[in-house]
């Protein structure tokens, strides 16, 4: 587990760290914001990253005026804006191994190609042609 999603934090700190009430951390997990992971005495335990989607969540009720259905949303598609990022970082990656194949594979074939051509002077290939027609 990384450094930043280890739960580390009580309520009580979290919510200085982020600068809310308690009970605002409650209201987000509450309504599915925030998923802080339990202890075994059922104590909320936040991680950093916790703390930094908190402090993200009041930035965008208190700066920008959203209500909580609001950050759901803006939420919801953040995460897919980082899905189709990561998708489509992968997919350049296979496009630019596939181009890269490609031009591999026809760079042989021209090497194959080039020993296999024998340059004939003008002149020759004029006088094989009549022969083969029997002229």
């Amino acid at each position: 587990m990384s450094l930043r999603k280890r739960p580390l934090y009580m309520i009580g700190i979290a919510s200085e760290l982020i600068g809310v009430h308690p009970q605002t951390l409650r209201m987000y997990e509450q309504k599915g914001l925030l998923r802080p992971r339990k202890s075994i005495k059922n104590t909320r335990l936040y991680s950093q990253e916790d703390v930094e989607l908190g402090r993200h969540i009041q930035r965008l009720t208190q700066e920008m005026g959203m209500n909580l259905a609001g950050v759901r949303t803006v939420l919801d598609l953040e995460g897919q804006v980082a899905g189709l990022a990561a998708e489509n970082r992968l997919l350049r990656e296979e496009l630019e191994r596939r181009e890269s194949e490609h031009e591999r594979v026809v760079a042989e074939i021209h090497q194959s190609y080039k020993r296999e051509i024998v340059l004939m002077p003008r002149g020759e290939l004029a006088r094989a042609r009549q022969n083969r027609e029997g002229r």
